[in-house]
């Protein structure tokens, strides 16, 4: 297409018109130079001027180009004030202005003549231009007394996104204590397995004269099987939580889970009956018999009635059959009154600055005893030991295994995590053997 197509084109563009007429001289004043060029004739000052009028036309066509998008902007800007006017006159009243309680405009038209405010304020019209600044102005000046400040759900703040915690306040929860004090055994292959023991006690020998037949004793060996239990627990989560939480949902699930699975352990290592489920410590020891000793003046204002007392009591028994005691178990509220123990005389029985262990962690005590405290031991209870003669058994151990599959849960868009543990516990082989021992009775 030559210079006079376009030029043919461009006729309702007068400015346009004349712009590219000027480059269509430029362009044959450059034909005349290659030509003058191709004879050998001097072209310099011709050259030199065809780059000044260049220039000026670069410089007229980019202005030009800059008022048409100014006058295209414009015409869009017409259309959209039209579709919205037109919207408006079809649509019920907008509730928008209940929140905060906008007011009507200064014009006294609906507030929709805020568009036409900034349309007017673009216009390339000076009186136009003036009359839309001060229309906005107006604007401005009405709402700023008046202003939806979301301090409330109704002024706004339902549409304000909630704040995200960076680190979400899990539900305090007791962590496991007991099994730690226990020798784990991890991996166990099977469904059960024997736990042996020495059942009858040692005597001392004695002495025999010569030729007089040697005492013959006999002796027993017991044998209790612990079989392995599973602990387990499901908790189904919504798709959508896990994707929109950015992994807090599932984080929390496994954190709900490990912490059950704590308190579970601890649980059936004191408690558990042995039906169904692993021989608890306090239920092979029961209330009374040869392991427990009923401590007979507890007092929180005497040293023979306190709670250290009450310990050494029992690590007495212990030692005296030819146990080696390694920790103590109380329950936490007894353990607190036995830090307060004392009489104003001779102070506290229990340093009060010493530092005091946490659930779950070893404490600072007489006679080199691990001691924890919980509140799965029974109150005006404790139980000193050999803990490390008893076994704690897992079998393939604690882990999570995850479905959105299984069952309904594609149906239902959720995500299943299931934990699973199989354990294994039988507290009568060290108790019968005289490790442990009981004290009731221990605070007042």
């Amino acid at each position: 297409m030559d210079n006079s197509e376009r030029i043919a084109q461009v006729t309702e563009n007068d400015e346009l018109g004349r712009l590219l007429g000027v480059a269509s001289d430029i362009q044959g004043k450059l034909d005349e130079a290659k030509t003058a060029r191709a004879e050998g004739k001097a072209i310099a000052e011709s050259v030199a001027e065809l780059e000044t009028q260049m220039a000026a036309v670069k410089a007229d066509i980019n202005a030009w180009q800059q008022a048409e998008n100014e006058r295209i902007a414009s015409q869009r800007l017409d259309s959209l004030f039209e579709d919205v006017q037109t919207l408006m006159a079809t649509r019920a009243p907008s509730k928008a202005a209940i929140i905060g309680g906008a007011a009507p405009s200064a014009t006294g038209k609906p507030n929709a003549s805020f568009l036409l405010a900034v349309k007017m304020s673009r216009s390339r019209d000076y009186q136009e231009q003036a009359e839309g600044k001060a229309l906005l102005e107006a604007f401005g000046s009405e709402f700023a007394g008046k202003a939806t400040l979301g301090d409330t759900n109704a002024a706004g703040g339902f549409i304000v996104p909630n704040a995200v915690l960076t680190t979400l306040i899990e539900q305090s929860t007791v962590p496991r204590s007991i099994v730690d004090l226990f020798t784990v055994i991890n991996g166990v292959t099977g469904n059960s397995l024997q736990i042996p023991f020495e059942n009858s006690a040692v005597t001392r020998a004695t002495i025999v004269a010569a030729g007089v037949t040697k005492e013959n004793q006999d002796f027993i060996v017991g044998a209790y099987t612990a079989s392995l239990y599973t602990l387990a627990r499901i908790l189904d989560v919504g798709n959508q939580l896990l994707r929109q939480s950015n992994g807090a949902a599932e984080a929390l699930v496994r954190s709900r889970l490990a912490r059950a699975f704590g308190l579970g352990e601890d649980y059936y290592a004191l408690n558990g009956t042995g039906s169904s489920q692993p021989y608890g410590l306090l239920t092979a020891i029961g209330t009374s018999g040869a392991y427990v000793s009923t401590f007979s003046s507890p007092s929180n204002t005497t040293l023979a009635g306190s709670l250290i007392a009450a310990v050494i009591t029992a690590t007495g028994a212990l030692e005296g059959r030819g146990a080696d005691a390694d920790g103590v178990v109380v329950n936490t509220a007894d353990y607190y009154l036995g830090r307060l123990q004392g009489t104003d005389n001779a102070g506290f029985w229990i340093d009060p600055f010493a530092p005091a262990p946490d659930i779950g962690q070893d404490g600072p005590g007489p006679l080199n005893l691990r001691w924890r405290h919980t509140p799965t031991m029974p109150t005006d209870s404790l139980v000193v030991g050999e803990y490390r003669s008893a076994l704690w058994i897992r079998g393939l151990g604690y882990r999570v295994d995850v479905s959105d599959q299984a069952a309904d849960r594609w149906d239902q868009n959720v995500t299943g995590f299931r934990a699973e543990e199989e354990i294994a516990f039988d507290a009568r082989p060290p108790v019968y053997a005289g490790r442990f021992q009981r004290i009731t009775n221990a605070v007042a």
